[in-house]
This record gives C-alpha cells, structure tokens and sequence, in this order.
C-alpha cells in the first residue's frame, strides 16, 4: 500500500521545460503531424484508444512536441502546456524553466490556465502548479 507522500509524488509530473526547447529545436514533424495538428478531435480520440499504454508523463511530451514552439513565447507555451496536462487529467506539476519568470507572466499564466503557481527554491527557475478543477 502507497504511503500518503508516494500517492503525492505518483500525480506529479515534472517538465524540464529546458531540455524540451533543446528537444523541440530538433525535432522534425512529419507530414502525420501536420494531418493531426490539423484535426485534433481526431488525434485526441485516436490517440486515447492506441497510446492508452504510455505513461501520463509520455503523452504529456509527444503532445507538448506537436503544441508548443519556439516561435511562441514561453509564458504562451506553457498556457499551452497547461491546458495539454489538464487534457491528460494531470493535477500538479512541477517545471524546470531555463530562468524565473516575473510577475506579471506568472499571473497571466495562472489566469489564463486557471491554476496556481508557487516558486520552488530561491532563483523562482522551478515552478509546482496546481491545476484548478474546471
């Protein structure tokens, strides 16, 4: 039986938003991608029934991979990642950021994807979000 604190840690995710950038400048979609991103009802169902097996954290990548861009700022991308962890009935999560955001970009992502941001540690380059229940 899972203690209360590994029952906490099993429905949190962590997004290196670092790494991923580095990740997303690499990445060449394909011409399925563009089909998908062109037809997201149908990638979603599709995507439910075939990549049932992966984890939360997987689909949470692959679909972060198809969404976010470096050509969107990241207060954006992370809206963005937001909303996609919530599809995937993901609660709290923790982000690596390459630098802390002010402010105004916290509220603003907190008021656009309905959540609440607490800074971890001194620097504010980690955040824990918790999504609020729609």
């Amino acid at each position: 039986m899972k203690s209360s604190v590994e029952a906490q840690q099993a429905k949190e995710i962590v997004f290196d938003y670092t790494s991923f950038l580095s990740v997303l400048c690499h990445y060449r979609p394909t011409l399925w991608d563009a089909f998908k991103v062109m037809l997201p009802a149908l990638e979603f169902s599709w995507g439910r029934t075939y990549g049932s097996y992966s984890s939360k954290t997987e689909r949470l990548q692959s679909q972060a991979l198809k969404v976010l861009s470096t050509n969107t700022s990241d207060v954006n991308n992370l809206i963005r990642l937001l909303r996609l962890a919530r599809m995937e009935q993901i609660s709290e999560l923790n982000v690596c950021l390459p630098y802390a955001l002010d402010e105004t970009q916290l509220a603003l992502i907190q008021e656009k994807a309905s959540c609440e941001i607490q800074e971890v540690g001194s620097h504010g380059e980690q955040l824990h979000i918790r999504l609020n229940p729609l």
